[in-house]
């Protein structure tokens, strides 16, 4: 009986480890002034400077088990406020250490996030940075644990290390693999959790893993990217175990493939390398880059012939559009992709509305825009999301009285309706930094203000004419 009461007292404090997820380690990796992304990114909302630090923080591995993972922190410099909380995805690496966390070009993207008044955290996802192991390539569970272990570690992290706050904001975006853990995260934070999102969009993702990766095994066409497919097979052999019989490459890929596809497995080249590899090795013995052609003809046969065959099963299980999410979800993606089809938004968007959602889009950034060139206007329409939605301010003592401003973004000028206030009012538009721009007096709701203010985000401070301050609001001016 003693030794049984040991065990279930061991066994309790392991699960309550287990459960929690905190930071265990940082280290501050760099700072970025305004004046770099003013003048060197040419950002004109950026706000405030940045630091960065690559936090380990405790999650769980494959089996379940207690493991650590890491991730990138980037913190604004900016005092007085509570923080909307921005959870980016990364998009697909060559190799263990190029993730933003370790500075990888990727990580200026976050830190552009956080310019503007957030926190930006970024998950390195299992396998990659610190995390030892296989990287499960495009796997939508580990995809969205190590994100929600990351959300819940950072905010302790940030509170009682650093004397930042949160506010009740979360903004969730990534591209393309990002993309698709985003939208696995975001699946996780709805269905499992009470955390609520403020706005979710992945951009370029390849939300139906099954439709995409079949349709490379069944495509007569090139493909650039051949190594994506062998990822996802090594990837899905980690997880599930059934991709190839005895955990044996040979049996599933083709020579002089599978030996080129082992050397990325044993981390001696990276992902894009063996990429070239393969391509050159294809158009050698196949005449051009055809995804299938790695693959031995009566796998391929039977993986199209059977639906439960386990490599559908696996890819079936990592699909993430067919769901019904309640926050505002906004799918960015380019007609022209050349990665990731930009068919994957449609079915995602056409299927979540099937289920019953209410607040789905997709939105083509531009119809003649490459994966590669997507980039830049979808993460600038997630930029200018965040401007509109997120608020910074929220240490101001907000009332319960809300006026309009329109358009917000503006150019030139903009109205205010403030429908609850019948007597003349004032407004100060004030600086992130506290500086005061312009005040105007005496009021009524839907004068045209105009002003020739710098292209930034602003906070307009409404007062009533004995000066007590009613309501803010925020205003990015173009």
């Amino acid at each position: 009986m003693k030794n049984l009461l040991l065990f279930l007292c061991s066994f309790m404090i392991t699960i309550q480890f287990t459960n929690a997820q905190e930071v265990v380690s940082s280290t501050f990796l760099t700072s970025y002034e305004l004046e770099y992304f003013t003048e060197e990114l040419e950002i004109i909302f950026a706000q405030n400077g940045v630091d960065l630090y690559r936090v380990n923080y405790t999650t769980k591995n494959l089996e379940g088990a207690l493991d650590t993972a890491s991730g990138l922190v980037c913190v604004p410099m900016i005092e007085g406020y509570n923080l909307p909380l921005v959870s980016y995805g990364h998009g697909t690496v060559g190799s263990r250490y190029d993730v933003p966390s370790y500075l990888s070009a990727e990580h200026t993207l976050p830190a552009i996030y956080s310019s503007v008044g957030s926190v930006c955290i970024v998950p390195d996802y299992l396998g990659l940075g610190d995390n030892e192991g296989i990287h499960p390539y495009v796997h939508a569970d580990s995809e969205a644990w190590v994100g929600l272990d990351l959300i819940i570690a950072v905010e302790s992290f940030l509170a009682e290390e650093m004397g930042i706050n949160l506010n009740d904001q979360l903004f969730v975006t990534g591209y393309s693999q990002g993309g698709h853990a985003a939208m696995a995260l975001h699946r996780l934070l709805e269905t499992e959790t009470d955390i609520e999102v403020t706005l979710s969009m992945p951009m370029s993702g390849p939300y139906s893993i099954s439709t995409g990766m079949k349709d490379l095994l069944i495509s007569d066409d090139e493909y650039g990217y051949v190594a994506y497919l062998a990822s996802t097979a090594v990837s899905y052999q980690e997880v599930y175990g059934t991709i190839y019989p005895n955990n044996d490459i040979t049996q599933f890929f083709k020579q002089p493939y599978a030996d080129i596809i082992l050397k990325y497995v044993e981390d001696e080249v990276d992902l894009f390398v063996i990429n070239e590899e393969l391509i050159d090795s294809l158009i050698l013995n196949e005449g051009g880059a055809f995804p299938k052609k790695m693959i031995f003809d009566d796998i391929v046969t039977a993986i199209l012939a059977d639906d439960n065959h386990p490599v559908n099963v696996a890819l079936r299980d990592n699909d993430v559009y067919d769901w019904t999410p309640t926050a505002d979800t906004r799918l960015l993606y380019c007609t022209a992709d050349d990665q990731v089809a930009f068919e994957n938004s449609i079915i995602a968007r056409d299927k979540m509305i099937e289920n019953g959602a209410q607040q789905v889009t997709a939105i083509d950034m531009n119809p003649n825009f490459n994966h590669n060139e997507c980039v830049t206007p979808a993460a600038t329409n997630f930029v200018l999301n965040l401007l509109i939605l997120g608020n910074p301010t929220s240490t101001l003592e907000f009332s319960d009285t809300e006026f309009k401003v329109f358009p917000n973004p503006s150019q030139n000028g903009f109205r205010i309706v403030f429908e609850e206030l019948n007597t003349p009012f004032n407004i100060d538009i004030i600086s992130m930094s506290g500086e005061q721009k312009m005040k105007m007096k005496n009021l009524n709701s839907g004068d045209y203000i105009s002003t020739s203010l710098k292209a930034g985000v602003y906070i307009l401070q409404l007062s009533d004419e004995k000066e007590n301050r009613i309501s803010y609001k925020r205003i990015v001016i173009l």
